[in-house]
């Protein structure tokens, strides 16, 4: 029997206990957040198994787990920690059954912030039981902060001219997940595209004039734009009071004490309108009016690193009190930006990446590198913790589904830094996530075709040609890990469904990809069935969003044959 994230002290024993029927009892602070979330395990029953529950008032994060054949025992001084016994039970009897070794258990989190970090931007927005499900696996998995990047998709006045149509969440929705957060210990932290990233806003006729380069007659694919340009002009005081509007109406539905601005990737800064001008100046000035503002209301600023990094003579010069978000998504991530903001004496969070944008999954083999060495990097150098990320890059075809194994690592790693991600934490967190020991390393198998599996390269298609071999191999691989996935059992069968199409999606893309190039190859999977399904798994889970561009696409290289 196993636990992740890893405890701190984990002893098991050859006796068991059965828990098909629990009688909880409280101890001390009767927390109704505890008392519902044991509820949602199992009903309170008279004749069951005794669970105590001893609570303190605190709101201490570590505690004591112990199975006996009579019944178990979860102690903390701390509200937090008492709720994380519970879901380490939780966990077990999700895992294992009814059925569970005793065992005893002693546990705290190495890192005190524990996030994650999920886009609802760049083509793919969740409906809020999605939402629910992914705050639910966070409680379990012992996360204690949520955050979602928001550029056009929340109901914004200024944004009221294209919320139909690429979809959006409401502020009732905001504010119902915010209380669902609050119920299972998860901080919802606002994040909003501040600087950087408006491409929606600024394309508009009424707010163009507030661009850095207004009027750009791009060849690329929005979704590309989205990324690379659309930075607004920081010189403009209607700049600030438009972006001014955003935050004061993200902050009527959230409140949190802190308030993610973003500020990353503004690429055009300096290269339009601004042009000549010093562009630390431009970036700091803007940034520091933002801080000021948000400080003044009372909240904890927190943002991307990226930029300032670039900068490092001016760091020194960001208002005092702000969280920087250190990112980096490379196999092999580099510590000297840990260093740095450690020397200048600024508080970061350490943020990997799930490697699951540009496709349908995540890249098991660039993830686990990234995740276990760049948290642990923070560890080294006194970051406050980890907030890992889960972006949609090109249209965000990967389901949360297929990025949970990320989700579990960085999870787990930010609890226990010491965990090793190997052949056997791989088989049992694909057996906590699904039920079975094989998705995971299906996933690896995938992460050595990828390349060749590009979805982007139908996207923007300008990639170089490649030999016909190179797909035939590629589609190989993939009609492999999916019938390692089609053999095994899962605790959902709509989970499946979600696997198997998205690692046969990626055979798609090369079959599709070989057509682009004059090829002609045998690929197992049936499309038409294949696109169906993608269109209804997408619809299950989310709302309508940008789907009809990602079948555009796909449609557009099909009637290529």
């Amino acid at each position: 029997m196993n636990i992740l994230p890893k405890p701190q002290k984990y002893v098991e024993y050859s006796e068991t206990a059965d828990f098909s029927k629990i009688h909880w009892n409280f101890i001390g602070n009767k927390d109704s957040r505890i008392v519902n979330e044991c509820n949602r395990i199992s009903r309170d029953n008279k004749d069951g198994i005794l669970v105590n529950i001893e609570i303190g008032n605190t709101d201490e994060e570590s505690y004591s787990l112990k199975i006996s054949k009579n019944g178990a025992d979860i102690k903390s001084s701390g509200i937090n920690g008492a709720f994380y016994g519970v879901q380490t039970l939780k966990l077990l009897l999700n895992t294992y059954g009814d059925t569970l070794n005793c065992c005893e258990v002693e546990d705290k989190p190495d890192m005190k912030y524990r996030g994650f970090y999920h886009d609802v931007t760049r083509g793919k927005v969740p409906t809020l039981d999605t939402l629910k499900a992914l705050v639910d696996k966070l409680a379990m998995y012992k996360q204690n902060s949520l955050q979602l990047y928001i550029e056009h998709t929340f109901e914004f006045k200024e944004y009221a001219f294209c919320l139909d149509k690429f979809g959006y969440l409401t502020k009732a929705e905001i504010l119902e997940l915010e209380k669902y957060c609050d119920e299972r210990f998860i901080e919802l932290i606002p994040s909003i595209a501040t600087f950087g990233h408006l491409y929606e806003l600024l394309n508009n006729e009424k707010y163009n004039h507030l661009s850095e380069m207004p009027n750009l007659d791009s060849p690329n694919h929005y979704w590309e734009d989205r990324m690379i340009h659309h930075t607004i002009n920081p010189t403009l005081e209607e700049s600030f009071e438009v972006v001014k509007s955003l935050i004061d109406q993200y902050l009527e539905v959230t409140h949190s004490d802190k308030f993610n601005i973003c500020c990353d990737e503004t690429f055009d800064l300096g290269n339009g309108v601004n042009k000549g001008k010093d562009k630390a100046e431009l970036y700091v000035s803007f940034v520091t009016k933002l801080i000021n503002y948000l400080q003044s209301k009372g909240k904890t600023v927190m943002m991307w690193g990226d930029i300032i990094l670039q900068h490092p003579e001016r760091l020194k010069d960001i208002p005092k009190g702000v969280i920087m978000l250190n990112w980096e998504y490379q196999k092999n991530p580099d510590e000297g930006k840990a260093i740095k903001f450690k020397e200048c004496g600024i508080t970061q969070i350490m943020c990997p990446g799930t490697t699951s944008w540009c496709g349908f999954s995540e890249d098991v083999e660039v993830e686990e590198n990234n995740i276990v060495n760049f948290i642990g990097y923070g560890f080294k150098h006194g970051a406050l913790g980890a907030l890992n990320t889960n972006w949609g890059d090109y249209g965000n075809l990967a389901s949360i589904t297929s990025s949970e194994y990320g989700i579990l690592l960085g999870a787990s790693i930010s609890w226990n830094h010491q965990t090793v991600a190997d052949g056997d934490f791989r088989k049992l967190a694909s057996k906590i996530i699904y039920g079975n020991q094989v998705v995971v390393d299906a996933m690896a198998l995938i992460s050595s075709v990828r390349g060749v599996c590009y979805w982007v390269s139908l996207v923007v298609d300008r990639h170089d040609k490649i030999e016909a071999e190179n797909y035939i191999n590629a589609i190989s691989v993939c009609k492999k890990a999916s019938e390692m996935v089609s053999n095994a059992n899962f605790y959902n069968d709509n989970i499946k469904r979600e696997i198997i199409n998205a690692i046969d999606g990626y055979a798609v893309v090369a079959d599709l990809r070989a057509v682009r190039d004059g090829y002609t190859i045998e690929c197992y999977v049936d499309y038409k069935k294949w696109y169906n399904e993608f269109v209804t798994l997408w619809n299950l889970r989310n709302k309508p969003s940008e789907l009809n561009e990602a079948c555009r696409i796909l449609d557009y290289w099909n009637n290529k044959r």
